[in-house]
């Protein structure tokens, strides 16, 4: 009997998903549903490229896969939303389509925009999750002259970035008194803080008690006027499908390390999952291009039969102006020593070290020096702290070193 695979969600996660359930031998059905009029697409683009590029009709080239895959790979992707998840029945209500049976389902489900109680729903206040929000915003950039941006997270940002690099006026209110001070250590986050502001931004801090007025031109903030806002306040996960169905869900859908939640034959992956991680099986929720990848391709493994474990290295990017942060691990408060190898303000490297191993390391503009120390997190090696911070050494040569010493193979330094 045939079997059907069907996958609810048809974001980067769930694309990435029915790819690999054909990968790696499903023969079966594949059905992928999605609540948006777009094929499967990526999101990072949405708040940079797509806000700044100059061809109206070339301003977004972030689709997941080239059209013909999902019929060449025989999946059916269907623009339908989800009403219902029968787990007894192994069946879902959709609501254009009826019902679907179904051996086995991963949930990939993504997230939706925190919203704001003092934000007002109006022809000016915008948030920034889908394409057709990308494209909306798009249009009001052309026309506005100034912006407040709620928020002062990753996304908050990188649309500012944007609209500064579009020379509109960007006022960013921020309820903490500095910027990611959960993500960054303080040394990153003022120098995030000065690229921004050389750049024109104006932070307001300690903003805890925004009120906003959509008004008929704009809106108001205090005694100030905008011709636009973007609330960007983090996302909530979409595990409301899930929790009607009864299966468990805190702060996203429960899985194991094997993408498996709580019922039988339902499987979650992306930003909508809470998984282990860690030697601690910490619960954690990622909401970031490779978890929704990565999550996604193990999660459609073991549906496929396969037996493997979801053990990731958490790495984020963001793109702010002529910067490339990228993030190697979580933050980590037992951090004992920042090492800063020698660069400047627009191309560095800082790491974090506890009991002498790299637990957290962030690069400006130095993507390859990262991916040089990634297998040395990712082993917890203890390295040496000195050459670590020199700049003559190579890490690729001191990275082969540490681990070739660390297993007991002494290699040369050369």
């Amino acid at each position: 009997m045939t079997q059907t695979v069907l996958i609810i969600g048809a974001g980067q996660a769930g694309a990435r998903a029915a790819e690999a359930l054909r990968t790696y031998g499903f023969e079966g059905r594949i059905v992928l549903v999605g609540d948006e009029r777009h094929a499967p697409y990526e999101r990072p683009p949405l708040s940079k490229d797509v806000l700044v590029a100059e061809d109206d009709d070339d301003c977004f080239n972030g689709w997941v896969h080239a059209a013909g895959l999902y019929d060449d790979a025989r999946i059916e992707w269907l623009n339908d939303r989800v009403l219902k998840l029968d787990t007894q029945r192994h069946m879902a209500t959709l609501e254009q389509s009826g019902e679907l049976r179904y051996d086995h389902c991963l949930l990939t489900t993504g997230g939706r925009a925190r919203q704001l109680p003092a934000a007002p729903e109006g022809p000016h206040t915008f948030c920034l999750r889908t394409l057709d929000d990308a494209m909306r915003l798009r249009a009001r950039l052309a026309t506005a002259r100034s912006v407040a941006v709620i928020g002062g997270g990753f996304l908050g940002l990188e649309f500012a970035a944007s609209a500064r690099t579009r020379g509109l006026d960007v006022s960013v209110f921020e309820t903490a008194s500095n910027l990611l001070n959960r993500a960054l250590p303080p040394m990153l986050s003022e120098r995030l803080r000065t690229k921004h502001e050389t750049h024109g931004v104006r932070f307001i801090f300690d903003a805890t008690q925004v009120q906003i007025a959509e008004h008929a031109s704009g809106v108001q903030i205090g005694e100030d006027n905008f011709d636009l806002c973007v609330i960007a306040v983090g996302q909530i996960p979409n595990d409301d499908i899930a929790r009607e169905a009864g299966i468990v869900t805190n702060n996203g859908i429960r899985v194991d390390r094997h993408c498996r939640t709580s019922v039988p034959d339902v499987y979650a992956a992306g930003d909508c999952a809470n998984f282990p991680y860690g030697v601690a099986d910490r619960p954690t929720r990622l909401e970031s291009w490779q978890n929704a990848q990565e999550q996604a391709i193990v999660a459609a493994r073991n549906i496929a039969g396969d037996a493997v474990t979801y053990t990731p290295t958490p790495w984020f990017w963001t793109d702010q102006y002529d910067w490339n942060i990228q993030m190697l691990g979580l933050p980590d408060s037992a951090v004992d020593r920042w090492i800063e190898r020698a660069g400047t303000d627009s191309k560095t490297l800082l790491m974090g070290l506890r009991d002498g191993v790299i637990v957290q390391a962030f690069a400006i503009n130095q993507g390859g020096e990262l991916r040089a120390i990634r297998r040395l997190v990712e082993e917890a090696v203890p390295v040496d702290a000195a050459m670590l911070a020199d700049p003559t050494v190579k890490l690729r040569q001191l990275e082969r070193l540490t681990r070739s010493t660390h297993s007991g193979d002494h290699g040369v330094l050369v």
